[in-house]
């Protein structure tokens, strides 16, 4: 059992061990600066009624800077909703934004080959996916219809209809991050022309969002040479928000989410199961069913971050920590 004095002193380092976590502001003004020109290329450019959204890390504020300055392992990610597009073909919704994001001569360059469900540009620091989309409903808005059908690239000329709702998700994670009741708010805006979403600026970062930065860079450091087995960060993101108990304690936050993180994945029939807790259709553990290898390395890496946060930094000094989570 803790002190109250051992736990103000775990709490405090862990806090700025978390603050270091967070990319520079030059880095985060970057990253927003190429979010609205690539917002502004594709809305001024294709001829559907377009709306840029930031999802991901730096949408929520979990986002955690390289392990080095030679990696470029920080993303900014964005929707690209064609709000008028809901008959378009799934094909066909990926083509539009690609062929607008080859127009442009440096997005070329900068362009990866085409992903299963992204187009993925590759800057100097970071990089940016971007996540070609249409409403699933008749229209688009808040409180009610933000649902989004987006592509799934499955072979050459070969797509399918995959949903989501990254819109609602922000909502729901907010109202984990201070226990509150789950409010979507009504958004009252209506535009014509583009819309480009500002990407929101975290200046305190809760209890939470510091807990999940924490256990993406151990995360990180554990899979440093195995890369194709890291779990990806909206499982850690969804387990540890679903897991958070409100406390008000880092220290106690983070052993709390690392035990009963567990809990919230599903099994049936030797099939893994982690769902979107506001589109339940989706399936975050999806890549673990066709490669169980993927579920074994996250178990794997769960045991020892429980063994590094609770049973090392329990018994050792916590400036030891610094080695665990830091470069």
């Amino acid at each position: 059992m803790l002190s109250d004095d051992q736990r103000n002193y775990y709490d405090t380092l862990l806090s700025n061990i978390a603050d270091e976590l967070n990319i520079s502001q030059t880095m985060m003004e970057k990253a927003i600066l190429s979010y609205e020109a690539v917002g502004k290329w594709l809305g001024d450019g294709i001829d559907y009624e377009v709306k840029i959204e930031p999802q991901g890390s730096m949408n929520l504020g979990t986002v955690v800077r390289p392990l080095s300055e030679a990696d470029s392992d920080y993303d900014l990610d964005l929707i690209c909703l064609l709000k008028d597009g809901q008959n378009l073909r799934a094909f066909d919704i990926k083509k539009l934004v690609g062929d607008r994001l080859r127009a442009h001569a440096e997005y070329r360059k900068k362009l990866d080959k085409e992903g299963k469900r992204c187009w993925t540009m590759d800057y100097d620091g970071f990089h940016m996916d971007i996540l070609p989309c249409v409403p699933n409903d008749r229209i688009y808005g808040s409180p009610c219809s933000t649902k989004i059908r987006l592509t799934h690239k499955t072979g050459v000329y070969s797509y399918e209809d995959r949903f989501s709702d990254p819109h609602r998700y922000r909502l729901w994670f907010q109202s984990q991050m201070n226990k509150r009741p789950f409010v979507i708010i009504q958004d009252s805006k209506y535009k014509a022309q583009t819309e480009i979403d500002s990407v929101p600026i975290y200046n305190k970062r809760s209890v939470l969002q510091k807990a999940i930065q924490i256990m993406k860079r151990h995360r990180d450091k554990y899979f440093a040479d195995d890369l194709g087995n890291r779990p990806i960060s909206i499982i850690i993101t969804t387990l540890a928000a679903i897991a958070f108990n409100g406390e008000t304690s880092l220290y106690n936050a983070l052993c709390g989410i690392i035990e009963r993180m567990p809990n919230y994945i599903h099994t049936a029939y030797g099939r893994y199961y982690i769902y979107n807790p506001v589109a339940q259709e989706e399936n975050f553990a999806e890549k673990w069913n066709l490669k169980p290898e993927k579920a074994e390395a996250f178990y794997t890496w769960l045991s020892r971050i429980q063994y590094d946060i609770i049973t090392f930094l329990g018994k050792k000094d916590m400036a030891l920590g610094n080695a665990l989570i830091m470069v």
